[in-house]
C-alpha cells in the first residue's frame, strides 16, 4: 500500500511541476493519472489550484520565459 501512496505523490509532485512551468496540457494528464493510482480527489485538486495561483502570482520574467536565440 506504500508503493501505492508514493505512486500518487510523485504523479502529483510532477504535476505540480507541469502546472507551474504553465504545460497545462502535461498537467491534466498527470491529474488524470494520480487519481486513477488513487490519489484523493481534495489532494489532487488542491494541488492543482495551488501550482496554478502560484504561476499566476509568480509570473516568470520575460528573459527567462524567451532566452535571447
Amino acid at each position: 500500500m506504500a508503493d501505492v501512496t508514493a505512486d500518487w505523490r510523485a504523479t502529483l509532485a510532477m504535476m505540480t511541476d507541469a502546472f507551474g512551468q504553465g504545460d497545462n496540457g502535461r498537467g491534466e494528464e498527470l491529474l488524470t493519472i494520480a487519481l486513477d493510482v488513487g490519489a484523493p480527489w481534495d489532494v489532487a485538486t488542491a494541488a492543482v489550484a495551488q501550482s496554478l495561483s502560484a504561476r499566476l502570482l509568480y509570473p516568470r520574467q520575460v528573459s527567462e520565459a524567451s532566452p535571447a536565440l
